[in-house]
């Protein structure tokens, strides 16, 4: 067998069976047509070096294979966007509700480490997520099979004219931002009303609970947390900045201002259920209420940042308007 029926055979492996002998013949007869040119261009016969470098330049067999019968990805390349898109709200998810266990499991422990914690939340988090790319892979693959997925995952139906404007760079809501949103107002509403969800055995095992002072405050933070789902699924649906968008961000970073200004200025923000706790309460809490303090300036940040995009915006808009 010489080079050329060698490099031949190792592509045609790689190929589906039914396909092997036409692509082999195609492949050959390609090669066949490249020597005789240079028999042609230097009025010899093609040497063995000539072979060696033009099976080279074609490339690996298996690379060869490929272009001629391109693998089937599980997901297509249209229906990546909406497939990332998909596997991050749920991954994103599947961390929320990880480190929502982690942390309860935290809060009924006698004794704990650190290091120990954060390897059950990683190794926790490895073996759900496994589960959940697995799924929502298959379900992408099995609905692209079928015919069955809706216009907005493979953006059929889509209009030029129904693109929005967009001159700044930050208009475009990164999706990031919108699953970091959502996934901490989700964790937020979880860890408030917890006596909702958690089983009778888990919280008699609880060593800490929100303070009376904190829980009045919680109803309200409940309705704003609620509405701000409500703008984040909005934001994803339609991820770019507008002057209402603007506006309503503004609007709810406000009212998280005076909340968390509340709640650094309370007494105390956790309470002990009478159990031996493992953690300094007082210690804890003061770093809650430092963290609320914190967290509060930077939303006046992101105000006055929205602030000034609204005013961009504005501009521009009036500037449209006036004739040249």
């Amino acid at each position: 067998m010489n080079l050329l029926q060698k490099y031949i055979h190792a592509v045609k492996l790689e190929l589906p069976q039914a396909q092997r002998e036409d692509i082999g013949r195609e492949l050959q007869a390609n090669i066949l047509d490249q020597l005789d040119a240079i028999h042609e261009q230097t009025g010899r016969e093609a040497s063995q070096d000539d072979v060696v470098a033009v099976l080279e330049k074609h490339g690996h067999p298996a690379q060869v294979a490929a272009r001629y019968a391109p693998v089937i990805p599980l997901v297509s390349s249209e229906l990546m966007p909406a497939y990332k898109l998909v596997m991050s709200y749920a991954l994103g998810i599947t961390l929320l509700l990880q480190t929502l266990k982690s942390g309860t499991v935290f809060l009924a422990a006698t004794h704990y480490k650190v290091w120990q914690a954060l390897m059950q939340l990683l190794a926790g988090f490895i073996e759900q997520g496994a589960l959940v790319f697995t799924s929502v892979t298959l379900v992408f693959y099995l609905a692209a099979k079928s015919g069955m997925l809706p216009n907005w995952a493979s953006n059929k139906g889509w209009r030029v004219q129904d693109l929005p404007e967009q001159e700044h760079d930050w208009q475009r809501i990164r999706g990031s931002d919108i699953i970091t949103d959502l996934s901490g107002c989700g964790f937020i509403l979880l860890l408030i009303w917890h006596k909702f969800w958690m089983s009778e055995a888990s919280l008699q095992q609880l060593r800490v609970d929100f303070s009376p002072a904190i829980t009045a405050y919680l109803p309200w933070m409940s309705l704003l947390l609620i509405a701000s789902v409500v703008f984040g699924i909005w934001c994803a649906s339609q991820p770019v900045w507008s002057k209402l968008k603007l506006q309503l961000n503004i609007l709810q970073n406000s009212l998280y201002v005076i909340l968390f200004l509340i709640f650094s200025q309370l007494d105390a923000l956790i309470v002990s259920t009478g159990t031996p706790t493992i953690v300094d309460l007082q210690g804890l809490g003061q770093g809650i209420q430092l963290g609320c303090l914190a967290y509060a300036l930077y939303l006046v940040y992101e105000c006055w940042r929205d602030a000034r995009r609204y005013r961009l915006l504005s501009q521009q808009q009036v500037g449209k308007k006036i004739p040249a």
